[in-house]
């Protein structure tokens, strides 16, 4: 699992166990460290895909349930003790969080412990199928019979796609004749069968930040390695946006609209969860490029689920979704 929104380490007291999960994470994600504390938490919430706590699981849990919302909503969230023995995940399990115990434990050489049905006979849960997709769940009360099919071997199938994400494990089948179905659409429907699972798919904007020497080649490169990483095709993209005029080029040979951003938008646009901007982009009095273009093209409610990444030195891209 890309994740492409950032996990944030965060510590109570054992700074030099959060250090060591930071540095191992550092090279593989998006990843942040921060010390507890109970004012940063709410945005912290609201800005990373997963949140690691280095503390005890009761501080923890009583965290957790001052800012838990619903399982569609909630980052990941997994609790590590001090002594980095265990690895806990306390909610999300399906939307991320036992893979991410699973591949801290293995790097901490740590006992993982993992308690829910699907991972122990090792099915893929429909959270999951619709994280590869990268599609919004509409009726997240069916959930349960579906995944409680697939734990028990049934057929569940999948209509609106041709083929399956790779990885996907458990008996689904791309059919229309099954008692549980998902049903994948791009647009958002009523879904009142209690044994189906609705996804809409998402599409997404693409905000580019390029020096300006990069070539056309370099940010078309960029644009389509950004898009591998979320397993996205070209057809999902309603837009590209930039500050640059080379982008747009690349644009029409994609074949994708694009939205000019003014200095003046990049410099007027707020957003709690923006990366902050490099001594680069400080110098020239800019709060960021990539991300604030693609929140701005992806429109109100846009939100980042690719946070601004380089490529080659020359071009960074960050992604949203839009409404």
């Amino acid at each position: 699992m890309w994740w492409s929104r950032g996990i944030a380490v965060i510590y109570a007291s054992n700074e030099e166990s959060a250090k060591k999960v930071y540095s191992l994470l550092k090279g593989k994600y998006p990843v942040s460290l921060f010390k507890y504390s109970l004012s940063q938490i709410e945005k912290i919430w609201k800005c990373y895909d997963a949140i690691v706590f280095i503390m005890a699981l009761g501080g923890v849990v009583r965290t957790v349930c001052k800012f838990a919302q619903g399982k569609d909503k909630d980052p990941a969230i997994i609790a590590i003790d001090d002594s980095l023995r265990f690895v806990i995940p306390v909610l999300g399990s399906h939307w991320g969080a036992n893979d991410l115990a699973k591949e801290i434990s293995q790097l901490l050489n740590a006992t993982p412990v993992i308690t829910t049905a699907s991972e122990e006979v090792g099915v893929t849960s429909v959270e999951e199928l619709a994280r590869l997709l990268v599609a919004k769940i509409v009726n997240v009360n069916a959930i349960v019979r579906v995944t409680s099919a697939l734990i028990k071997g049934e057929k569940v199938c999948v209509k609106g796609v041709d083929t399956l994400p790779k990885g996907v494990k458990g008996n689904y089948v791309i059919a229309d004749d099954c008692k549980f179905k998902v049903l994948v659409t791009k647009d958002e429907i009523e879904c009142k069968d209690e044994n189906t699972v609705c996804l809409k798919l998402l599409k997404v904007a693409i905000g580019v930040g390029a020096k300006r020497e990069a070539k056309p080649s370099v940010i078309k490169e960029a644009i389509l390695h950004a898009l591998n990483l979320l397993s996205l095709s070209l057809d999902r993209v309603a837009v590209i946006a930039s500050i640059r005029g080379s982008v747009e080029e690349v644009s029409k040979e994609l074949g994708i609209p694009f939205r000019k951003v003014s200095l003046e938008e990049i410099n007027s646009f707020n957003d709690d969860c923006l990366t902050p901007p490099s001594e680069k982009l400080n110098e020239l009095g800019l709060k960021g490029v990539a991300e604030v273009s693609a929140l701005i093209a992806g429109g109100k409610g846009a939100k980042l689920i690719l946070r601004k990444i380089p490529y080659k030195g020359e071009v960074t891209v960050a992604v949203s979704y839009t409404h």
